[in-house]
């Protein structure tokens, strides 16, 4: 005969020996500690299985979830003398008691399988194990049913009341473990899809760069001669050529910057270069009213042209946000083993939560959704991770919108230490 049961409408069998009422709570409380020591999903759900087994004090207990491929049961972990050989067996949804349990979402006991024509015998021919008492209990996820829990043959009596209620509460930890698995599997599915993208954008940026390094040489080149070779009514126009190629100069370094944040620039030890002359070439490129006060002989170890490239973009971006009329100003304070270099400008300053936020690729703050300025988006992410690569630190100060903007570079000196 079978019982089918809801967890408050279970008529109970002769009491059973089981574990007594305090047992059964340790038990339940070794689930919840492994749920949070165990990372490897099979061996949680293999520790459930045997927890479940010894809270009803019976022979085995398994774990079946639903696969939605094959429209069945798979067993996903099992305890008892024949558990590793049903681990990914299936059984049917109609035509089982399992099947019984997951469809109607409920409670089951069968108190003699052998006599319930629910039962799914194959499992026990193909497995030799003999059901004789079954009490199965759903797993749900977001209140649907994503599984069954079994327990099987008590060694005392029939199942009880107590038995299914516990179960229950198993089940639910089981279900816990099971969505948390998921969560884990699709968040590493997830990265690793970011990663493979991640490496695509790297490879079309260093393709990107270095395509555009040979023609950008004739440009400036064949510029050059031109500015020195036309008419002097033509010279604005060759000189326009050659800025124009210096500015895509620095597109090609910012895009192999971009290519390699993550990686090592490249840079040779033992080359050493001077802050004032990449500080004056840098304002040199950059259209503006930008004043210059940098003493001489500062030298820091490192990568010319990047660091350049740095203060390049540093000054851009104090122009770009600054009127015409508003001048940028640049000074530098050597001590400590490192040089403290400052970038003011008197433009439209920036908020408290945007001091941070301008430095990720692609952030230009404006007004609304309009991108107000040209460029890549990238300048200030390219110049710390310049300054970082050097061993430096850079980032914003401002008192607030309409009161100007400060950025601070500091960069170790030759055979200094980094100043804090």
């Amino acid at each position: 005969m079978h019982t089918a049961l809801a967890p408050r409408r279970f008529a109970p069998a002769a009491p059973s020996a089981t574990a007594t009422p305090l047992d059964r709570l340790q038990r339940l409380l070794d689930i919840n500690i492994a749920l949070n020591t165990y990372g490897d999903t099979n061996r949680l759900l293999r520790v459930i299985t045997q927890t479940a087994a010894a809270v009803a004090n019976c022979e085995a207990a398994s774990i079946l979830l639903y696969d939605e491929h094959a429209d069945a049961l798979r067993f996903e972990a099992a305890s008892g003398q024949v558990g590793d050989d049903l681990v990914g067996m299936l059984v049917p949804i109609h035509g089982s008691l399992a099947g019984t349990i997951y469809t109607e979402d409920r409670v089951v006991y069968a108190s003699n399988a052998k006599t319930d024509g629910r039962h799914y015998t194959e499992i026990d021919g193909d497995t030799g194990f003999d059901t004789r008492s079954l009490l199965g209990a759903p797993m749900r996820i977001d209140g649907r049913p994503v599984g069954v829990l079994e327990v099987l043959n008590p060694h005392r009596g029939g199942f009880t009341r107590d038995d299914a209620e516990a179960l229950l509460v198993v089940a639910a930890q089981a279900a816990v473990a099971i969505r948390n698995a998921r969560y884990e599997d699709a968040l590493l599915r997830l990265n690793q899809k970011l990663a493979d993208l991640d490496r695509l954008k790297n490879n079309f940026l260093a393709i990107t760069s270095h395509e555009m390094r040979t023609p950008l040489t004739s440009v400036r080149g064949f510029g050059q001669i031109l500015a020195e070779e036309v008419r002097a009514d033509l010279t604005p126009y060759a000189d326009a050529v050659v800025r124009a190629g210096y500015r895509m100069t620095n597109v090609v370094e910012t895009l192999d910057v971009m290519a390699s944040l993550h990686a090592d620039l490249g840079m040779h030890p033992g080359r050493v270069v001077s802050l004032r002359c990449l500080m004056v070439e840098a304002a040199q490129s950059v259209q503006g009213d930008i004043r210059v006060r940098f003493p001489e002989g500062v030298e820091v170890e490192g990568h010319g042209p990047r660091i350049r490239l740095a203060f390049t973009n540093l000054l851009r971006n104090a122009v770009q946000f600054s009127s015409p009329a508003s001048p940028v100003s640049v000074d530098a304070l050597v001590g400590d083993g490192g040089v403290h270099i400052r970038i003011r400008d008197e433009g439209r300053g920036l908020q408290a939560g945007d001091l941070e936020r301008i430095f990720e690729a692609y952030e230009q703050v404006s007004q609304g959704d309009q991108r107000e300025h040209e460029g890549l988006g990238v300048g200030l992410t390219v110049a710390r991770a310049i300054a970082v690569q050097h061993g430096g630190r850079l980032w914003a100060e401002s008192p607030g919108l309409g009161a100007g903007s400060t950025f601070h570079l500091i960069l170790p000196l030759l055979g200094g230490h980094r100043s804090a």
